[in-house]
């Protein structure tokens, strides 16, 4: 029998993607077909997938394991994993001696002790820093049990020192990313490609949810090369484009099995199609292809702005953001990057930003030392901020390309992250000069 997990280690995406199309055989309709189960290795081998950043405490929590003798300086803080009530929670503290992490402690089997096979060392690695500098990340994966199954999955940690990256964070910073998922094939319409099903926020959640933050993501790789850009991260709660056609996913099964139907079919509309969008899904306000929201708000400089009203003869990138968030500030320098490009040929953006109640002075001074030129929308507000609840945003960075004529969602979320950004841009500009 095909040994999926051998090939995924000794040959890479290509490898691993070899076997799951060797194992899913078989006519079906349109949808995702799980292969196998991966407990580690996906994060490594797909592009795209999002971190959970982990809030730290210096207090312990109620019910908190207590601590094996001679742990110091412990930070507090934990992951929920499970969809079901009630979930798993890992407790987890980051031990700190002379202003580096030096151990981390994880309940992985969610039983409340600490176990000393649940104690783990972190590893340091260099990273670069927008500015070109260097800076220490200290890495560990460890293995969590996901569901009361048993089903197991590794969790990839970061941490990063305060001040060491992105170079204005004023508090350490604990990011973990999901390191397993579902391998397999999708068939959409008349391509079958390889493709896999990952957890955007370390829950081990697998199933439809309207809850962005929760919602997994399906992986296509068109090309079947797996080549870095080109590839398709997709949430499986929102409606996708897809050679002409707006399609949704649907019958989601717990193993991750899912179908997707045509909910508009832009090259020929019928009423059986129209049928049968009514019928199978909804797709959610930030499908591309759909209007963007409309909102009036105030800036931080004082003035209005009527979105997308004030956007004519433009495209407009909605950057939802905080100067607390990693990942955001990570990302800026590639946003400020494509702005600086097409800036000239009419693209906008328009910051809105999560942070809360008297950060005025904060975001003023991180959107200059950063070169963030474009206006900012902020209301102090955090996650009850009126933009982002609009826009159902649960999770940060995230961005929105619309365009200014038409008010409609051109691309989203992970869709536009890193290097498929200017690609997004690109591909819109041309799209224009052809009306």
């Amino acid at each position: 029998m095909t040994n999926i997990r051998n090939l995924f280690l000794r040959g890479g995406r290509a490898g691993l993607f070899a076997a799951a199309l060797a194992l899913a055989t078989g006519a079906r309709a349109d949808g995702f077909k799980p292969a196998a189960w991966l407990e580690s290795g996906m994060a490594d081998k797909v592009s795209g997938l999002p971190q959970t950043v982990l809030e730290f405490s210096s207090t312990a929590p109620e019910k908190f394991p207590p601590l094996p003798a001679g742990v110091v300086r412990p930070q507090f803080t934990d992951v929920l994993t499970g969809m079901g009530a009630p979930r798993l929670s890992h407790a987890v503290v980051v031990e700190i001696k002379d202003k580096v992490p030096a151990r981390l402690l994880i309940d992985a089997n969610a039983d409340g002790v600490f176990s000393p096979d649940e104690i783990f060392t972190w590893t340091p690695s260099t990273v670069e820093k927008a500015n070109g500098g260097k800076a220490t990340a200290y890495l560990c994966s460890v293995k969590l049990k996901l569901n009361n199954d048993g089903k197991m999955g590794a969790v990839n940690f970061r941490y990063l020192r305060r001040g060491a990256f992105p170079e204005s964070m004023d508090e350490p910073l604990l990011v973990c990313t999901s390191d397993y998922g579902y391998v397999g094939e999708t068939k959409i319409g008349d391509r079958t490609m390889p493709a896999a099903l990952l957890d955007a926020s370390a829950s081990a959640n697998f199933t439809l949810t309207t809850n962005r933050e929760y919602a997994p993501l399906l992986w296509l790789d068109p090309r079947t090369n797996a080549q870095h850009g080109r590839t398709v991260v997709i949430p499986v709660n929102r409606g996708f484009r897809w050679e002409k056609k707006i399609w949704a996913i649907t019958n989601m099964t717990p193993d991750g099995a899912f179908e997707v139907v045509v909910i508009k079919d832009e090259t020929a509309t019928s009423a059986a199609a129209e049928a049968a969008a009514a019928k199978n899904a909804k797709p959610s306000l930030l499908s591309p292809g759909h209007p963007a929201p409309v909102f009036t708000a105030k800036l931080m400089d004082g003035k209005t702005v009527n979105f997308p009203g004030d956007y004519k003869g433009k495209l407009v990138l909605l950057d939802f953001w905080a100067t607390w968030c990693g990942p955001c500030l990570a990302e800026v320098p590639n946003v400020v990057a494509n702005y600086n490009q097409y800036h000239a040929q009419g693209l906008e953006v328009l910051g809105v930003s999560l942070d809360q109640e008297d950060f005025a002075k904060k975001i003023a001074q991180v959107t200059k030392q950063k070169n963030m030129t474009w206006p900012q929308v902020y209301d102090g507000l955090y996650w009850e901020s009126a933009v982002p609840k609009l826009y159902e945003i649960h999770g940060i960075p995230h961005m929105v390309l619309v365009d200014g004529d038409t008010g409609l969602i051109l691309a989203d979320g992970n869709a536009i992250r890193g290097e498929k950004l200017g690609e997004a841009i690109e591909d819109a500009f041309a799209a224009k000069k052809k009306k």
